[in-house]
């Protein structure tokens, strides 16, 4: 697990020293919300675990309105003394609407480090957010994202359980 982390850093890195004058690193830490969504049978259910994530993020200027935002974070997320850490891999598109306001959409990968038996630990998802100017270097950013992959082992037909994720946060560009 920490081989997959560590070649992920190296990999956001690497994107930054090949394209460093179109592109910028920023820290990033906030608030994290896991929502686990449980449908089959005519039923669902949900439970939700709030934590907090950090993580590393860049830019890279795509055209005059465009940019690709790839993020690496950690989340924990804690619901009656059970925890769930994720590595969470937004690859987000940026759309400045203004030169304070940017509109955020893409995939979101995340992978479950913490002890998940029966859950598959890798999933995909389908994100979108807000991304606030505070000044030159400091940020502010929200983002929601929909998973889109069964997360139970064996699921029986018609049985489904997926991640939902939930961020709110303030950066830093270097």
């Amino acid at each position: 697990m920490k081989k997959v982390v560590l070649i992920a850093i190296i990999a956001l890195l690497g994107f930054v020293k090949v394209n460093g004058q179109n592109s910028n690193i920023s820290v990033v830490a906030g608030y994290h919300n896991l929502t686990i969504k449980a449908n089959g049978g005519g039923m669902s259910a949900s439970a939700d675990g709030n934590g907090f994530f950090l993580g590393l993020s860049t830019q890279f200027l795509l055209s005059e309105k465009l940019f690709l935002n790839p993020e690496i974070h950690f989340a924990s997320s804690t619901n009656e003394g059970e925890s769930a850490e994720q590595v969470i891999l937004p690859i987000m598109l940026k759309h400045p609407i203004s030169d304070e306001f940017s509109l955020l959409a893409g995939p979101q990968f995340d992978l479950v480090v913490s002890d998940s038996d029966g859950i598959n630990a890798f999933g995909l998802g389908v994100g979108f957010g807000l991304s606030y100017n505070l000044s030159g270097k400091f940020f502010a950013s929200t983002r929601y994202a929909i998973g889109l992959s069964n997360r139970l082992e064996d699921a029986p037909s018609g049985v489904n359980v997926k991640f939902n994720t939930f961020q709110a946060g303030i950066g830093y560009r270097f």
